[in-house]
């Protein structure tokens, strides 16, 4: 018995279904013809081959960071021009006649080919993706198999534009969740077109059986068509997100590929040509060349324009995904993971605990529930330190409750990267960290009005004691950590952030700023910003930091403000100057510059552009709490410098001395100040 037969005998004769609550009569018959039209492409037969030209990008991301705060960074972008040809009753053949590539980080990525083009027929009855490394054979919701596999519920109708808003259409956006979510299968909307039943727009996630490798966190594929002739649904848009964490570590860091595709120059009647019908289905260009006519603009001016960064359509759709399976988990990794938030958790050296070790393990659930807990031991003092929290995830709401005993930095903001500061104070020691014993309870709540915009709200019950250096360096001695400890004090903050947009050639900012009231010894209230800034200009950007602070005069001593040095005003002593009032503000023209490209093996390279960096800062410091290292900056401190960056940004080396000299200020040995450390940006996952 042929396949359209079946179709038809299967669709014309429906079954009742018994989930009433979801397959009402109405969603059962429009999917039913949803999947009678894409069985047999209509009554107009007269589609017989196409060719199209596909235009797209193909990005290589990186996110870290507790809680993933900031966008993704681009770490390698490609742009292709795909030519695609098509012939009944499906055959598809692609070839890539055009690429170009630019790494931002060193890495170099190799892609499965299905990455580097488009999907040409809604992916058939089953989908693949990655050619079935990263998903393989789920069932597509509009085909026969689909009705036994999923439930359907119309939820709007809208008015849906397509083909870049030259036609508008009433279409019915139609909910599909599984029936067994331990079945590989699909989560997601379909939006069907109200007099023809044709897919418009599919948008979907998966659920975690459907994933073939553990570290796939997940996968959201958007597809949206166009009528083209006035009688064929064909592809028009594309984007696919395939975002990978480790399954072993729970260590805030994530991959992601991103693509995104234009299709259009539709030429119907074109055969296939010969040469490609016994050719594979993704062919052309094996690696990317160089030419330079081929393109209209450079690469990032190109990439910054497909807007890698905007991740608001696939927030929405996994939170949608999330709701239709009653939040479970639609991730693929574990559900238990050793856990940490950065390197330096796992293992570092400092003066008070000397070489400590760290373990964690986290354990997800569904519902946005998680739980983790950590361990620690320093070696030197001998100091058991411990942390446990629970929290809960409701759409861009984050509910958290955590106790903990921890050795940490006075500091709000890393101010040196650990891997760098474990090195330092181990080798010659120089330790950046000015450390407290702090035993801490608290709840709070972090909610995400739009990607860029968010709101911490906390209160917590906190202990702090001062602790004593404990360790000896390989060289030198350690001079004595301050005295911080504050004793009990309860304090409830808010913190309104903006986070970066991410731009690679536009302007871009990111700023913080924190409101906090404490009750113990004394009472207290304290106002922080911070904001760092970029704008493009000829030959480069103007990047422009700050740091303020503001406090009464109750400030204890555990939450007062430093600056000086690494990570505030280079070129001064490190946390010379503090308080109960701070400022500090750096100004850097960042030039690109051509150097030669390295490679480090076949999946990493130098990069072919550095950035120097000539720079000004500034710093002032009043209000001094007694018996703190840190004093009044006397007035304003400026201080001037140089940087340089290189293997795409990740390693950083600044040059800095001071402007003016003080009564009593010890001159240094150097005429200027060096530091090298990886660029700030990746401190916390350091």
């Amino acid at each position: 018995m042929s396949r359209p037969f079946v179709t038809l005998l299967v669709l014309l004769f429906p079954v009742r279904l018994a989930a009433q609550a979801w397959n009402d009569p109405e969603a059962t018959a429009l999917i039913r013809r949803a999947i009678l039209l894409r069985e047999n492409p209509g009554s107009d037969s007269t589609l017989s081959s196409y060719r199209n030209l596909a235009h797209g990008f193909v990005f290589y991301l990186v996110q870290y960071g507790a809680g993933f705060p900031d966008p993704p960074r681009v770490a390698k972008v490609d742009e292709l021009d795909v030519e695609v040809y098509w012939e009944k009753p499906g055959t598809s053949k692609q070839r890539i006649t055009a690429w170009r590539d630019g790494s931002f980080l060193p890495v170099q990525v190799r892609y499965h080919r299905d990455h580097l083009g488009i999907v040409t027929n809604n992916f058939g009855p089953l989908i693949r993706i990655g050619e079935g490394d990263e998903v393989r054979d789920a069932i597509h919701p509009l085909s026969l198999e689909g009705l036994d596999e999923y439930d359907f519920r119309i939820r709007d109708t809208l008015k849906l534009s397509t083909g870049g808003g030259r036609t508008v259409l009433d279409v019915l956006a139609v909910e599909v969740r599984p029936r067994d979510t331990h079945r590989p299968l699909v989560v997601g909307t379909l939006f069907l077109e109200r007099r023809s039943a044709a897919l418009v727009r599919f948008e979907f996630s998966f659920t975690p059986v459907a994933y073939r490798d553990e570290e796939l966190e997940d996968i959201s594929v958007l597809l949206e068509q166009s009528l083209f002739e006035g009688k064929w649904w064909l592809p028009y848009a594309q984007q696919i997100v395939i975002r990978r964490r480790s399954s072993a570590f729970e260590i805030p860091f994530r991959t992601i590929i991103k693509s995104r595709w234009q299709v259009g120059d539709y030429e119907f009647g074109t055969a296939l040509p010969a040469e490609l019908r016994n050719a594979p289905e993704f062919g052309g260009l094996r690696v990317p060349v160089r030419d330079t006519s081929r393109w209209a603009t450079s690469l990032r001016a190109a990439a910054d324009s497909a807007d890698p960064f905007d991740s608001r359509q696939f927030d929405e759709l996994k939170a949608r995904a999330q709701q239709l399976v009653s939040r479970q988990l639609l991730e693929g990794m574990p559900t238990r993971r050793l856990g940490s938030s950065s390197l330096s958790d796992l293992i570092h050296f400092n003066r008070v605990q000397g070489l400590a070790f760290g373990f964690g393990l986290g354990f997800r659930f569904n519902g946005g529930y998680a739980v983790r807990g950590s361990v620690g031991y320093g070696l030197s003092d001998q100091r058991v330190t411990a942390g446990i929290g629970a929290s809960l995830t409701r759409g861009t709401t984050d509910w958290s409750l955590e106790g903990r005993r921890v050795i940490r930095d006075i500091g709000d903001e890393p101010v040196v990267s650990g891997v760098v500061n474990s090195f330092l104070a181990q080798e010659s020691g120089k330790d950046l960290g000015s450390y407290l014993l702090g035993e801490e309870l608290g709840v709070g709540l972090r909610h995400r009005f739009d990607p860029r915009w968010s709101i911490d709200l906390a209160t917590r019950l906190e202990h702090t004691s001062s602790v004593a250096k404990a360790a000896r360096p390989l060289r030198d001695s350690f001079p004595d950590n301050p005295s911080l400890g504050s004793g009990t004090y309860g304090l409830a903050r808010a913190t309104l952030a903006l986070a970066a947009r991410g731009a690679l050639d536009r302007s871009d900012l990111k700023a913080q700023v924190g409101v906090e009231g404490g009750h113990g010894k004394t009472d207290y209230l304290r106002l922080s910003f911070r904001s760092d800034g970029s704008v493009p200009i000829p030959g480069g950007h103007i990047r422009l930091r700050t740091i303020a602070g503001l406090a009464t005069a109750g400030l204890p001593k555990a939450r007062s403000f430093a600056i000086g040095g690494r990570g505030s005003l280079p070129g001064e002593r490190f946390r010379g100057y503090g308080g109960r009032r701070v400022f500090a503000a750096q100004v850097e023209w960042r030039i690109p510059i051509p150097v030669p490209a390295i490679g480090l093996g076949p999946f990493a390279t130098t990069g072919n552009r550095a950035t120097l960096a000539p720079l000004f800062g500034i710093g002032w410091a009043g209000g001094v709490i007694d018996s703190l290292p840190w004093t009044r900056s006397a007035g304003p401190r400026p201080v001037i410098g140089i940087a340089a960056e290189f293997l795409q940004g990740l390693v950083r080396i600044e040059a800095a001395r001071k402007l003016r000299f003080f009564p009593g200020d010890q001159r240094p040995k150097l005429f200027f100040a060096l530091t090298i450390d990886v660029s700030p940006e990746w401190w916390p996952i350091l």
